[in-house]
Order: C-alpha cells, then sequence, then structure tokens
C-alpha cells in the first residue's frame, strides 16, 4: 500500500480499491463531525502500509456517495485518506520521506500509532 500513499489516487479511487480487494470492510466503523470514514482493516488480512501494521483506514470527497455524510453540514470541504499505523510518528515520517511522498504524519498516540494522511 506504500504508492497510494504517494498521495496521488482520490480518496474514492484508494478506498473502493481496498473494498475490492476485501481489504477492509466496507461499513464504516466509525464517521466523524467533520464526515471523515473510518474503516476497519478485515480479520486475518494482515493488511500493513509503509511494513507497519494498519489499525485503521479513513477517507472523504465532498459529494461521493461512497463515503456517509454527517447531515448537520459538518463535513470537511477537502478530499482527504489515508490509514492509522501501529508506530512512532518519526519512524512513519522517516518512511514517508523515503517514497517522496507529500502525506502528512500525525501522532495518535506517542511512539504507538501515527496516522499517515493525503489531504487534496
Amino acid at each position: 500500500m506504500g504508492a497510494s500513499l504517494g498521495c496521488d489516487l482520490e480518496p474514492h479511487e484508494f478506498i473502493e480499491q481496498l473494498e475490492e480487494e476485501k481489504e477492509i470492510d466496507p461499513r464504516p466503523m466509525k464517521v466523524s463531525d467533520n464526515s471523515v470514514n473510518a474503516y476497519r482493516p478485515r480479520p486475518n488480512r494482515n493488511l500493513t502500509a509503509l511494513r507497519f501494521k494498519v489499525r485503521a483506514v479513513f477517507g472523504f470527497s465532498p459529494n461521493d456517495g461512497l463515503f456517509i455524510q454527517k447531515s448537520d453540514g459538518g463535513e470537511t470541504s477537502q478530499r482527504v485518506y489515508g490509514v492509522v499505523v501501529m508506530a512512532g510518528e518519526e519512524e512513519v515520517r522517516e518512511r514517508i520521506r523515503g517514497l517522496g511522498s507529500p502525506a502528512t504524519v500525525k501522532e495518535i498516540m506517542p511512539l504507538v500509532m501515527s496516522a499517515v494522511v493525503c489531504e487534496k
């Protein structure tokens, strides 16, 4: 999945590809207040990104029927996708730099979990 984190895909294409490969559950496990949909990796699939174990996959694109949108209008206007991996922020940042990707890395849990985010 490393090449996908080069941020050259659209969120729809990224999520749809993972659904078709049966890597993620097609129903979001959570839809955040800004309408970003989070998906759970399917059991026994061993989904990895940048050689790290993936804990969640997320994405959203406004006015795209693939994604559940919050009805209160709190959706983000940006197209976004990415993954949450089991690794510290600096280790993930090094791998992203090695790819030459414009993705950003956000710490979720210090030294344990980080998000790789592609925004359009």
